[in-house]
């Protein structure tokens, strides 16, 4: 049955050109939102490495983006004569945005089409090629489950003696008021991309529920970012791919590029608990 990956995509303002910097021009962007709805408002030809993808929207109801990524394959086929000959066979991959202040994605994980992150972040990639989208860098992250982090802390504590956390711009959700601001702002001050912080001590030495380091694992955990436990030698004990939020959705309800009328449902399914709301 489909299975679903739980995304978020946070966006950083793109630098303004340095001519345009140099004769002071106003730093003029679309709003989040407006971005949003913009990038996947209409179909979508781009490249990741060698393969050709295709970004196909679908009616959605308000407060959302939705549509199929299909990545191309060659088949081969024959004529009635027998002779062969190339087409072109779109596999799609279903796609689901929430347009609030959460940007919350689910996509559908397919062997056959690739990696929810890496086409979503393919996507972005070419939009910036575009003058009429660059005004935002999108920086897309996983969801991890609320337990498998702190199910390693219990299971490692004697053993752990680096713990790793890496945000993105943390724009799109409120964690711990306090940590949020730090974060957000410490960014703005060193114009950063990614923000690493690296904790090393004595394997079994290490407090990780103080509530500065309870507060950096849920910021990581909701999909700004990426944490890591690492023990003697360097021996990963956790990682954020380990704990990715999955779903499964029924067969039966996904709608296709041509019936897309199923939304709705899934849409009900996976965005029950985000707060994602439609019109």
């Amino acid at each position: 049955m489909p299975k679903f990956e739980k995304l978020r995509v946070s966006l950083a303002r793109s630098a303004l050109p340095p001519l345009l910097e140099a004769v002071d021009q106003p730093d003029i962007h679309l709003p989040r939102t407006e971005f949003l709805k913009r990038a996947f408002a209409e179909a979508r030809t781009f490249l990741r490495g060698d393969n050709v993808f295709t970004f196909h929207p679908i009616e959605t109801p308000i407060g959302f983006a939705a549509g199929f990524f299909a990545r191309e394959h060659s088949v081969s086929l024959r004529h009635h004569n027998l002779e062969k000959y190339v087409a072109e066979n779109y596999e799609p991959a279903l796609f689901m945005l929430s347009l609030d202040k959460a940007q919350v994605i689910w996509m559908e994980d397919r062997s056959s089409v690739g990696s929810p992150k890496a086409i979503i972040e393919a996507f972005f990639d070419s939009l910036n090629k575009k003058a009429e989208l660059k005004d935002w860098n999108a920086f897309i992250r996983y969801f991890e489950d609320e337990t498998g982090y702190w199910d390693a802390v219990r299971a490692h504590s004697h053993e752990i003696t680096k713990v790793i956390f890496r945000f993105v711009p943390p724009n799109a959700f409120e964690g711990a008021e306090w940590a949020q601001r730090f974060y957000t702002e410490i960014q703005k001050e060193a114009g950063n991309e990614i923000l690493e912080e690296t904790f090393k001590g004595k394997p079994g030495q290490m407090r990780l529920d103080g509530p500065m380091m309870t507060a950096s694992a849920e910021i990581a955990e909701k999909g700004a970012g990426e944490r890591e436990l690492r023990g003697l030698k360097n021996r990963s004990l956790y990682n954020s791919a380990d704990g990715r939020v999955s779903e499964i959705v029924p067969e039966p309800d996904m709608p296709t590029i041509e019936h897309p009328s199923f939304l709705r449902r899934v849409l009900n399914q996976l965005f029950r608990n985000d707060g994602a709301h439609e019109g």
